[in-house]
């Protein structure tokens, strides 16, 4: 009986060894899509593509603090604009005949504006934090992560209708795992922002 174990043990680890990575990553995809598929077993596999996954350029955590530079630049833009246009107010309601009327408008314009670059340079400071931090991590070494997959499937949704799916997974090194997962074209966006910031880097630099 312990023979036996051990053979089978055996066969299975070697079955195991002689997968390729694709086939391993199609495995785990499928458990994976198992749980967000309005029909699980209308599943079909058309393509996978396996490559190495790398830091920061594959890292969500690096994502994530370049979600947050952007959405501080976005910020600035709205602050911006809001001074922008209380100034506008302001020199609306100025003038060496003001009413009292004109008085009260100018003063609200004024603390408004007062009040928007006051956050202007609040997020200017926390922007050059969050910058560096960026800096740092991009600067940093290149660091093998695990894998990134390239998965086109098709599957039918709530309504009946049978719809292709272009994912990237990203599993660890060993395999065993779904890490997380991204629309192809979220991720291909993830890597423009990326280009972009390393231009500005360099554009910084010279």
């Amino acid at each position: 009986m312990k023979n036996y174990f051990y053979l089978a043990f055996f066969t299975f680890a070697l079955v195991a060894c002689s997968q390729s990575q694709e086939q391993k990553a199609e495995a785990l995809i499928k458990e994976s899509l198992k749980k967000s598929l309005y029909k699980p077993d209308t599943y079909l596999p058309v393509e996978t593509k396996v490559d190495s996954a790398f830091a920061p350029y594959d890292d969500p955590a690096f994502f994530e603090e370049l979600a947050e530079l952007g959405k501080m630049n976005s910020e600035y833009e709205v602050l911006e604009e809001k001074a922008k246009r209380a100034k506008s107010s302001m020199a609306i309601w100025i003038g060496p005949y003001q009413t009292a009327y004109g008085r009260n408008e100018y003063q609200e314009a004024k603390e408004e504006y007062d009040e928007a670059n006051a956050q202007i340079d609040m997020l200017k400071t926390k922007g050059e934090k969050q910058y560096q931090k960026l800096l740092s991590m991009l600067q940093g070494e290149r660091k093998f992560i695990g894998y990134k997959a390239l998965h086109n499937y098709r599957a039918d949704n709530n309504a009946g209708n049978t719809l292709i799916g272009n994912t990237i997974f990203f599993i660890d090194e060993n395999f065993t795992e779904v890490q997380y997962s991204m629309e192809a074209e979220e991720y291909e966006k993830i890597q423009n922002a990326i280009s972009q910031f390393k231009e500005l880097i360099e554009g910084t630099e010279e």
